[in-house]
């Protein structure tokens, strides 16, 4: 039954990496796990914004290479003739990209917004949390694979495997512990 539940858990973690949080911008080709996860600043929720718009801005600017090169391959797919579905999927993929960037960049311009009322400050706490969440269960998702790599292997591969997984869970212990520092819990909150 722990095995059914286990792997209930995983299925649904995937499912929400995949669907992700409504309104966050997407784990994904554009926006990939950040590389530096450490949180750095005065408090830890400074860190976590700070983290938040260097994802943000990474991922805008894979949205720009990606929006050139469509655009060059779409330009190349109507010189050649090319058939008319393949065209419609070239011009659908910039509209996706054009909505993902328009995304991105109100919530890189709300994460940096320290104005606004309360309302605009738990928005803007939401946001962050949802972006933080999803890179705790996709750090979550590797330490579990790597958890069965070094399960099912022996010798280097196996020792390799369980210091990759040990890693994975401290970044991700150390990304939950910042989103229950008082900076974060007390951040838009009403008395």
């Amino acid at each position: 039954m722990a095995h059914r539940k286990h792997a209930f858990a995983l299925l649904l973690s995937g499912a929400l990496l995949i669907v992700g949080p409504a309104g966050a911008a997407e784990l994904g080709p554009y926006f990939p796990l950040p590389g530096n996860l450490s949180v750095s600043g005065n408090t830890p929720r400074e860190g976590l914004l700070k983290l938040q718009a260097a994802w943000l801005r990474n991922g805008l600017d894979n949205l720009a290479k990606a929006k050139k090169e469509t655009e060059a391959s779409l330009e190349k797919a109507k010189a050649s003739n090319a058939k008319p579905e393949e065209i419609k999927a070239l011009e659908d993929k910039l509209a996706d990209i054009d909505k993902r960037r328009a995304g991105a960049e109100e919530e890189l311009a709300l994460g940096e917004d320290d104005g606004g009322g309360v309302e605009t400050q738990r928005e803007r706490k939401r946001v962050l949390l949802a972006n933080v969440n999803q890179w705790i269960r996709d750090l979550g998702a590797q330490a579990t694979k790597a958890l069965k790599t070094a399960i099912l292997s022996d010798g280097l591969e196996a020792m390799s495997a369980q210091r990759e997984h040990a890693m994975l869970e401290e970044r991700s212990d150390k990304l939950e512990n910042a989103t229950h520092d008082v900076t974060v819990e007390q951040w838009a909150a009403t008395r």
